[in-house]
């Protein structure tokens, strides 16, 4: 089963945000977020801690899963909501963090949203001026955090997307939260997620690979929410076919070319033009595909890697 609208996943986890930019809230006898979302968000995020009636206090952790604008926008935000919740994120977010370009794209890119959807009252009076995320606790594989009442968090790092990522894995509720290490799957079969190796084709796979293996009855993505059940395993396999299938393309389309730039057009018309990342301009998209498609030619040898 597929849940697209947020809103009660089961008596442990409810599903934050919209649709296309998804908070999870985890909890135990202490609860955690997991995703870091973007600014715009936030006013859906007020009424939804509002509706579940969240007590401050066991607020423990804020999960970022990676350093991308869309997935720690609203971090600033959440962390002056609760000032005593640790940030936690990989020793790469950390340092990307540290970074006074990366801040300024992260910041420009979420303010562009809220001025897209008309927003600038709501983010006066919530304050969600992205002016930066100090990590309070680095994770890294194989640590966990128990927040009581059986939950276990299990932390895994799963490079590929990014040098950053970092997955969560629950095993009582044998759910994986993945962020952007898998595909999500989309609504329909005339819309297309192309798979993000925006670091590094090789070890995107090899991290799919491996929590394609994981014993997994929800699945819950910062994208396009959760998928349940049976078919929560059946979509982290279809993300490995998907992945192959859209090397494949890539590494047909330049042999048909001979040319990157003509590669990058024609594999928009496949991807960029079916997409439904609505939060994200059509040319941040295609930036996107073009490092996708960098990453994929040269694990296949086609490019010069010095191009990248």
């Amino acid at each position: 089963m597929r849940i697209r609208e947020p809103g009660k996943v089961n008596e442990h986890l409810h599903f934050l945000g919209a649709t296309d930019n998804c908070l999870y809230l985890l909890q135990g006898k202490e609860t955690m977020i997991i995703g870091g979302g973007m600014s715009w968000v936030a006013p859906s995020l007020e009424r939804q801690f509002s509706a579940i009636d969240l007590e401050p206090d066991k607020l423990k952790y804020v999960v970022i899963s990676h350093s991308h604008f869309d997935h720690c926008g609203a971090v600033p935000y959440l962390k002056r909501k609760f000032p005593h919740a640790q940030i936690i994120a990989s020793t790469y977010s950390a340092k990307v963090f540290s970074k006074e370009k990366a801040i300024d794209f992260i910041a420009s890119t979420n303010k562009a949203m809220i001025d897209r959807l008309g927003l600038q009252h709501e983010f006066e009076k919530l304050n969600l001026k992205f002016d930066g995320i100090e990590v309070d606790r680095i994770v890294s594989e194989g640590d966990t955090i128990d927040l009581g009442n059986g939950i276990e968090v299990h932390f895994m790092e799963v490079p590929g997307h990014t040098q950053c990522s970092i997955a969560v894995y629950v095993p009582k509720l044998k759910a994986l939260f993945p962020a952007d290490a898998v595909p999500p799957p989309p609504d329909d079969a005339e819309s297309v997620f192309f798979p993000g190796p925006q670091y590094d084709y090789g070890l995107y796979k090899e991290s799919l690979e491996r929590l394609a293996r994981c014993d997994v009855k929800i699945c819950a993505f910062e994208h396009y929410g959760v998928v349940t059940g049976a078919e929560a395993k059946n979509t982290l396999q279809a993300g490995l076919s998907q992945t192959e299938k859209f090397k494949n393309l890539i590494i047909e389309l330049y042999r048909q070319t001979n040319n990157f730039e003509e590669t990058v057009q024609k594999a928009a018309a496949e991807t960029v033009d079916k997409s439904q990342f609505n939060f994200m301009d059509k040319e941040v998209q295609l930036t996107v595909l073009n490092t996708v498609i960098r990453k994929i030619l040269n694990y296949a040898g086609l490019t010069d890697r010095s191009s990248a």
